[in-house]
């Protein structure tokens, strides 16, 4: 790119005509660069293979004389279009003609960018960030996030959005000045005074600032309720009037350095918080998490308490998962009525009834995870309850599994004894009702999801195998968020956030990157503390979740961009240096936030509920830590849980790799800690077809003299993939794998890799090819348990209703096979010991002959038996908002043209 653009000032020794300032396009005066005019030539010289920086540098002291030849001065500045102008003609004039065209055309093409993105705004001038963000970006923001009036016309700009997210978020820290908090609890003020202020929020719009930032009324309202909140503690020295008095004389200026670093963080695309902070951070909404839990006892009464407080949620930006096994199960008697129970699902069909009237924030529907514990008298009908189209569709739906089916199933006999016998029980008495047989319970569950990608399984022997928060809430945890990824206890939430580690990259002498280890620290350190403040400004839609939130102070830091990360560093994502990268950024990510966290707790005072775990007993909540030998730590974790035991931590866990699709989106890059789903993909619209590219292979291509319209389209019509391109080199073909390259034991692989050390769980979709069999799909699900996954969403290209087109052209085949990795099968070998286990793993990971090619997967007669046809799932694969197609990555459904997203969080 070389247009002229405008910044900050040089030494305008350089000039030696008089002009120091330009124009902006917005009307604006700013100081002007003579640099930029050389950096905008030398990017035209580049296109045309000609670069010269010495050349560059003449040539703008060329157009710094024709200025100053044109009459401008500092009293009639240059226009940035005067500029470009000038480059035009002195390119032409001093015989660049070919350079100078190069330069027409992206003008040109400049211009209609700009023009599209101010119509997508609703904007007459681009805004800051406007003008940095590409136009894929700016549609998923104005589609979603930016605010609305009552005639649906946007009314604020991405850079005031930012500014509102990041406005709130410093109202976190500011409480805790020296001046105004008393972590002690011995300062005893009027509630009632701060409350009062609540009925006159209108009066207080903007009425006061932080340095240059102004708080609306939303604002306004969270600092009050923070106030109230650490008053009621008695931890606030100051009166509310006196804080507001403190503010006016801008005592409190300092943390406009605060909410500048919270707003850098994002408009640089390093960080973003989940979706309902950027939907409703200085909004009246204000309900800033995405992830709840609830519960749902065996009473009408409690039943409905959880169906209204659900449609609170849904109406809050949220998504809900409830554990539905305390239900009775159908056709039993319920005595107070003498009447027949209708069972669990049944309720869940409320439950999804009321998520479909009830739009979040105005913008989308809700996302449910219905959950069965696989001991239900009801549990058969929940498996198979979402293999037909249209039901449950605003459910995931998960089995819930412990350590007793895992016994019967991995130890019991496989014959027609009862060696693998499975009591299912009496949610009420928790007598026997019916025994099975934990193979055909899991026979039926891979085949379930072999057709229709449903249920997944939730590890709940593994999920609370280092539960440190077991003894504070006397019992196991039992359910998850929507995803899966987030584990609660009933009214809990979870605030998330995911850092983009494509961008945490320096560039070397040679052009190659390395990843920048110490930013890494400090942008984890300092989203930790984002994180954090969001519980104290979040507004929780049901009072339980603001007490039970706030009880845990839990959150969930994340990742996405790792695939892209792994491009610029030219490592393979399923190779062992991949792995071990991978391995090295979970472990800093948990590490790195706990320590922080711990900071925190000295500071600010640790989670209330923090005595009551087993943090003081040295315990912590990281698999890694007790699993890996020490010699493969690459951080210092008994110094950390010393110091947890010492002061304690502020939040009972740290760090979740959720969904990303949509904040992906906004970052561009790619999604979570998941393999691109395609480099290639195809978009078609009325005057014809357009192809996507990822940008670094794009690059990469250019760079090998292999970039043309012929091999973008060949990449499309090979399910978007290099592999099996002659014309590709075999490093490119290793390194820029898509999800489809990868085998599944390998997606597996990638997953357990970074469960070892996050706190919480993992959003991943376990992609599988068409071809595989339901046996496949079981041993997956061994081998995940093997690996100590939490969970599992097995997706096998062509199961879902709605579609995933890996394969993005009409023409696409498939021309390669997926093998597992090395690191995969020595796993194997050295670490499954059951014998059951390890038959049906080496059976599915061998290697089997193939006379031919594999091709699509309307070729396989299986295949097409169960799966949909094409024609069939042509509109339920299609984006509800904007109808174009969806894909399924991290267990979720999302558009890559509007960010639309079946799930909350991203």
């Amino acid at each position: 790119m070389f247009s002229i653009t405008t910044g900050s000032s040089l030494d305008n020794s350089q000039v030696g005509t008089g002009i120091s300032v330009i124009r902006k396009r917005n009307g604006e005066i700013t100081d002007f660069d003579q640099n930029k005019i050389a950096n905008a030539i030398y990017m035209a010289l580049a296109a045309t293979s000609k670069p010269d920086r010495n050349l560059a540098a003449t040539l703008s002291g060329h157009v710094v004389t024709k200025l100053a030849e044109q009459g401008f001065t500092n009293a009639m500045p240059p226009s940035v279009e005067d500029i470009q102008d000038m480059v035009e003609s002195t390119l032409i004039d001093k015989g660049y003609s070919e350079i100078a065209k190069a330069y027409i055309v992206y003008r040109h093409e400049r211009r209609k960018v700009r023009n599209e993105k101010m119509k997508v705004l609703n904007l007459k001038t681009l805004d800051p960030v406007s003008k940095d963000f590409d136009i894929s970006c700016l549609r998923v923001l104005a589609s979603r996030y930016l605010f609305r009036n009552n005639k649906n016309e946007i009314v604020e700009t991405p850079t005031q959005m930012f500014e509102r997210v990041a406005i709130l978020v410093g109202l976190g820290d500011m409480l805790y000045d020296s001046e105004l908090f008393d972590k002690a609890g011995s300062s005893h003020r009027d509630v009632a005074e701060a409350e009062s202020y609540l009925d006159k929020l209108d009066a207080f719009d903007c009425k006061f600032r932080i340095g240059q930032f102004h708080l609306n009324r939303w604002h306004f309202r969270a600092l009050i309720n923070h106030y109230v909140h650490l008053a009621r503690k008695n931890q606030m020295k100051a009166s509310f009037k006196e804080l507001l008095t403190m503010l006016a004389g801008k005592r409190l200026d300092a943390y406009a350095d605060k909410i500048q670093e919270y707003y850098n963080l994002m408009i640089s695309q390093d960080f973003l918080p989940n979706s309902p902070t950027m939907m409703n951070a200085g909004g009246r909404l204000g309900q800033l998490s995405a992830c709840f839990v609830l519960g749902m006892d065996d009473d009408m009464e409690h039943i409905m308490r959880s169906t209204s407080d659900a449609a609170m949620i849904f109406k809050s930006g949220g998504g809900v998962g409830i554990n539905y096994s305390d239900l009775r199960q159908e056709g039993d008697i319920v005595a107070s009525t003498s009447g027949v129970a209708s069972g669990p699902v049944s309720f869940m069909n409320i439950i999804n009834t009321v998520t479909e009237v009830v739009k979040q924030g105005g913008k989308r529907r809700g996302a449910n995870m219905g959950i069965m514990e696989v001991w239900h008298p009801d549990i058969e009908k929940f498996i198979t309850n979402k293999t037909e189209p249209g039901v449950l569709e605003n459910f995931n739906v998960s089995v819930g599994i412990w350590e007793d089916f895992w016994e019967a199933l991995v130890n019991g006999s496989e014959g027609s004894g009862a060696g693998d016998a499975y009591m299912l029980r009496s949610p009420k008495s928790k007598k026997p009702v019916k025994e099975v047989r934990a193979h055909n319970l899991i026979d039926m569950i891979a085949m379930s999801a072999w057709r229709s990608a449903e249920p997944g399984l939730i590890f709940f022997d593994q999920i609370n195998k280092y539960n440190v928060f077991a003894k504070a809430r006397q019992g196991p945890l039992r359910a998850t968020n929507p995803c899966g990824e987030q584990s609660l206890y009933p009214y809990e939430s979870c605030n998330l956030g995911s850092i983009n580690l494509a961008n945490l990259v320096k560039k070397q002498a040679d052009g190659s990157y390395e990843f920048d280890w110490q930013r890494y620290e400090e942008v984890i350190r300092k989203t930790t503390r984002f994180l954090d403040n969001v519980i104290d400004v979040n507004l929780y839609p049901v009072p339980k979740i603001d007490e039970a939130s706030k009880g845990s102070r839990r959150i969930g830091l994340g990742v996405m961009g790792v695939a892209d990360l792994l491009y610029k560093l030219r490592i393979p994502y399923n190779s062992q240096e991949g792995y071990s990268l991978q391995s090295r950024l979970s472990e800093a990510l948990t590490y790195y936030s706990m320590d922080e966290s711990v900071a925190l707790a000295r500071s600010r005072g640790a989670f209330p509920l923090c005595s009551k775990s087993e943090y003081p007993e040295g315990r912590i909540p990281v698999a890694g830590y007790y699993e890996m030998p020490a010699d493969r730590h690459s951080c210092e974790w008994d110094a950390l849980i010393s110091n947890i035991r010492q002061y304690g931590i502020r939040n009972v866990l740290t760090t979740t790799v959720a969904p990303t699709g949509t904040l992906s989106m906004i970052a561009s890059c790619s999604n979570g800690m998941e393999p691109a789903f395609a480099l290639v993909f195809e978009k078609r619209v009325t005057v014809g077809k357009f192809f996507y590219t990822n940008e670094i292979v794009k690059r990469a291509l250019m760079e090998e003299g292999l970039y043309s319209d012929e091999m973008i389209e060949k990449i499309a019509d090979n399910y978007g993939s290099l592999r099996g391109i002659p014309e590709i080199p075999q490093w490119m073909q290793d390194v820029f794998v898509t999800a489809m390259d990868i085998h599944w034991a390998d997606h597996l692989m990638a997953q357990s890799v970074w469960q070892n050390w996050i706190g919480n769980a993992i959003a991943k979709t376990i992609n599988m090819p068409y071809d595989v069999t339901a046996e496949d799909v079981k041993a997956a699900y061994l081998l995940a348990h093997e690996m100590g996954l939490k969970g599992i969403t097995v997706y096998r290209d062509g199961s879902r209703q709605k579609q995933v087109l890996h394969m993005t052209s009409e023409n696409a085949e498939k021309t390669f096979e997926v093998r597992p990795s090395r690191w995969v099968t020595d796993f194997v070998r050295s670490h499954i010991t059951n014998q059951y286990i390890s038959e049906q793993v080496d059976a599915a990971l061998a290697i089997k002959p193939h006379d031919k090619e594999i091709v699509a997967s309307g070729d396989d007669p299986d295949s097409a038996q169960q799966a949909p046809g094409h024609e069939d799932m042509l509109e339920e694969r299609l984006c509800p908002t904007c109808k174009n197609g969806l894909v399924f990555v991290e267990g979720c459904c999302i558009c890559i043209e509007c960010g639309y997203s079946g799930c909350t969080s991203g």
